[in-house]
């Protein structure tokens, strides 16, 4: 600013042309010092002092600040001058600036179709102008553009093509990075957008605009994993920057930002992403309902200046004020407030069409019309399905399913509380049934390949050292940034299949065909009077666990028929099988365990101490045959021991993330069964193991003709080629769960760690795995029904069965196992029986009665 008032004042010296040019910078500079009332009466001094050949370039400057001010209709009015001007007079570098300009101010007003329009001309002509930098500002825009529509595989692309282009060019902009952040909030990745705020707020000492802009993403962030409290404080402090600068527009979000940290405060009870809009538990209080009070003074006041601004936030604040009010106990505001919410839900991008879809189900919710709820349940899911139909990275799309769950929870709080089992079943599935959907593929570039093979190398060489030694530093290094780079690669991604490039996706579960296909598995039986049931239960049985605000429900499907029974505490399930897992730890290295007092305590709580009596009738079958059981539980309970369960003892068991990816797993298998081209037997083994190659030298005898790598032979690229295609694959090798990073969980083989990612290179997965690895059925739960690991990534992949384990194992008494299960499987049956075999011929040794139970299939 010094230097720009002594430049004014010797420009005055010179003549009216050089002085309004001078204003118009000063006022540039002022307004990004945060005094932009001074910056505006510069530019009103400039205008009468400035040529007509030079008005154009005033004009886009001017309207740069109005932008800032949140005064959008009159910056459009004067970029629109500006560009015509620019053009008339061959300008094509202040041209493209103001149509730079003009995207910045679409963006900001929602005009996504123009912004994009803006930007992708302003970077061809600041391209033909030589201007690189401003250039890659244009594609910048471009990404902003696309976050705006919701399409994040091309925001984040695009906008990290900025990055690099950028950082060519020697420079950083915190602007960039906002925004980033900001994609980053909408893909889920949180943690990753908060420790970039983190870490850039400190160099932004001395930009005060672009720290407020900082300060308010770090509230975001903050509020997004649930730390109201440090939501709050980011939220006042810029607030009072952006009132400072007098941007009204920015400091709304800031109080919107602040309300919705109160608000979470005052639920803690709600999961962050619910903090908009969500039904909250009726508990208000006397205190509680004078706070609401006070709020809702504040969220009608921040409604009314974001209407007076046409602020794109609008429908989210409305949405805030509907539960603030319902607090305070104002039931013709929350329904006023609603219904403006509700009014949003056929235009926008999906995200903003499913916020205006959540504040008609909350209406109908409050008129008690299921009927509507449940109808604007199903148009919310679908709004949130279109957004994530065009996500390609299997990461991406679970997190995303936090956008959905306030849809299910309420329906599935509804159906509990009287619309019958088969409703709640319906709903539960509806939102699990977009899991694993295998949309995802491996990018097609060397870049991917070669940075694969340059992690193996370096996570090998970190697990080989006895001695880390000095180097290990900046191997760690090296791994981090290889891995920030795949992931990288990978959001990049755009889904292909069902949904993907505009196709309408999926909806809603198939329960007439799951019911069907579940008939199918056992022939019919005797009519059993037991408890007063006479009905024919022929086929398999369902075990659906749902889960209604922390409490356990049970869902037993037989016989066509569903049977709702409430379970417990969902914490107490949680709880029974953290404790299982860890008896079945002590048993593989040799210690006693009640593993039957265990199996009875899990049971109770997965099942209820009561059973329905399908249920309980496993346990007395009397025909000496098996029943099949399917077994559908939340993510957080994919990974418990289920073959511990007394009344499972004797039943052939299979576990799946939803109805839906089982009966996909089980039309894949049936398909493969009837092709002429069956598929081969792989058998891999890698180094380390204590049984040395015994295992697969042992299982070999079971399979004519089967493929087989030792462990020196059986390096990443080999075993992928080796299990492409294989009609039975199995894997025997020491493996390794990353819950901090599931995708990076791995099998160790000649050349090092199998990833997740080396997976996604199999042209045709093998119809059939066993994972004979320690750990390797581990799963990171992610949001309420996705779960992501080794396991969960092949069922995405196609293969209809995976068989693993939950905790790390003794590898000899996994060779008495796996025997079982590929003499079983050499005679034609799946891996779900082999596993039965195992188990019921471990009776009298109880480390293989320990490991059998270690185990677990997954899949059809």
């Amino acid at each position: 600013m010094t230097h720009g008032f002594t430049a004014l004042r010797l420009a005055r010296r010179v003549d009216a042309e050089r002085q309004g040019d001078v204003l118009a910078t000063l006022g540039i500079v002022l307004a990004f010092a945060g005094r932009t009332a001074d910056g505006l009466r510069r530019f009103d001094e400039a205008v009468p002092l400035t040529p007509a050949s030079k008005l154009p370039r005033l004009l886009h400057r001017r309207a740069h600040v109005l932008h800032m001010l949140a005064r959008n209709i009159e910056a459009l009015e004067q970029l629109a001058q500006a560009i015509a001007g620019s053009h008339a007079l061959g300008d094509t570098l202040w041209e493209g600036r103001s149509l730079n300009t003009r995207c910045d101010v679409h963006l900001a007003l929602g005009n996504v179709d123009a912004a994009e329009a803006d930007a992708v001309l302003a970077e061809r002509l600041l391209t033909s102008v030589g201007q690189e930098f401003e250039a890659v500002q244009a594609v910048h825009n471009q990404g902003l553009a696309a976050h705006l529509r919701g399409d994040i595989p091309a925001a984040l692309t695009l906008l990290d093509r900025a990055a690099e282009r950028y950082s060519a060019l020697g420079n950083v902009r915190h602007d960039l990075i906002i925004e980033r952040t900001q994609v980053l909030l909408t893909a889920g990745l949180i943690d990753d957008a908060r420790e970039l705020c983190t870490s850039t707020l400190g160099s932004t000492e001395r930009a005060p605009i672009r720290r407020a802009e900082l300060l308010l993403t770090l509230a975001h962030a903050a509020l997004a994993q649930g730390d109201a409290e440090a939501a709050e404080a980011s939220a006042t402090e810029a607030i009072r920057l952006f009132d400072a600068q007098l941007r009204v527009g920015w400091g709304d979000r800031a109080r919107l930002l602040r309300l919705r940290a109160q608000y979470l405060a005052e639920h803690p009870d709600l999961l962050p992403w619910m903090v908009d809009w969500l039904d909250p538990p009726a508990r208000s209080t006397e205190g509680r309902a004078a706070r609401a009070r006070r709020m809702l003074q504040d969220a009608s006041a921040l409604v009314e200046s974001m209407r007076h601004h046409a602020a794109p936030e609008l429908p989210v604040a409305l949405l805030l004020h509907g539960r603030i009010a319902q607090d305070a106990g104002q039931a013709d505001d929350t329904r006023r407030s609603l219904a403006a919410a509700a009014s949003t839900r056929h235009a926008g991008p999906p995200l903003a069409r499913a916020a205006g879809w959540l504040a008609q189900a909350l209406l109908a919710q409050q008129r008690g019309d299921r009927r509507s709820l449940y109808l604007a349940c199903r148009h919310g899911l679908d709004a949130v399905d279109e957004h994530r139909s065009i996500l390609g990275d299997i990461e991406l799309r679970a997190l995303a399913s936090g956008h959905g769950i306030e849809f299910t929870r309420l329906a599935v709080a509804d159906a509990v509380r009287g619309a019958g089992p088969r409703q709640l079943l319906w709903w539960t599935e509806r939102w699990r049934a977009a899991a694993l959907d295998g949309s995802v593929r491996q990018p097609s570039d060397a870049a991917l390949a070669h940075e694969l093979a340059a992690l193996r190398d370096v996570a090998r060489r970190l697990e080989s050292a006895s001695d880390p030694g000095p180097g290990a530093p900046a191997l760690v290094q090296e791994r981090d940034r290889l891995e920030t780079s795949i992931r990288q690669r990978y959001r990049h991604l755009r889904a292909v299949g069902p949904g993907a490039s505009g196709d309408p996706p999926l909806h809603g579960p198939d329960l007439p065909a799951v019911l069907s296909e579940l008939a199918e598995l056992d022939a019919p039986r005797e009519a059993d009077e037991l408890d007063g049931l006479d009905a024919r239960e022929g086929g398999g049985i369902l075990l659906y666990l749902v889960n209604d605000r922390d409490t356990l429900h049970l869902l037993t499907t037989t016989g066509g028929r569903v049977v709702h029974s409430p379970v417990g505490p969902l914490a107490v399930a949680h709880r029974e099988a953290e404790f299982a897992r860890f008896a079945l730890r002590r048993a593989a290295h040799g210690r006693q365990v009640d593993l039957a007092r265990q199996g009875r305590l899990l049971q109770d709580a997965l099942l209820g101490e009561r059973p329905p009596a399908a249920v309980r009738r496993l346990a007395g079958d009397g025909t000496g045959r098996p029943r099949h059981v399917v077994i559908v539980p939340p993510a957080h309970l994919l990974t418990a021991p289920w073959g511990l369960l007394p009344l499972l003892r004797d039943a052939v068991v299979t576990v799946a993330p939803s109805t839906t990816q089982w009966l996909r797993a089980r039309r894949l298998r049936s398909s493969a069964s009837d092709s002429a081209r069956a598929g081969h037997v792989a058998l891999v083994t890698g180094p380390g193991l204590t049984s040395r190659e015994a295992e697969v030298s042992t299982l070999h005898a079971f399979h004519d003709g089967a493929r087989v790598l030792s462990s020196d032979r059986a390096t990443v690229a080999a075993a992928v080629a080796v299990l492409d295609g294989a009609a039975l694959g199995h894997v025997a090798a020491h493996g390794h769960f990353r819950a901090d990073a599931p995708l990076f969980s791995t099998l160790t083989l000649a050349d090092g760690p199998l990833t997740v990612h080396d997976l996604h290179g199999l042209r045709r997965p093998p119809r059939s795995l066993v994972l004979s690895a320690c750990d390797s059925g581990g799963v990171a739960p992610i949001g309420a029904y996705e779960a992501l690991g080794l396991v969960s990534s092949l069922l995405g992949m196609g293969t209809s069965e995976v068989m693993a384990s939950v905790v790390p194992v003794n590898d000899f008494a996994t060779l008495a196992v796996m025997t079982r299960v590929h003499e079983s499987a050499a005679a034609g049956a799946t891996l779900a029986e082999g596993l039965l075999a195992a188990r019921r011929a471990a009776d009298d040794d109880p480390l293989q009665a320990a490991t059998a139970a270690s185990f677990t299939t997954w899949g059809a």
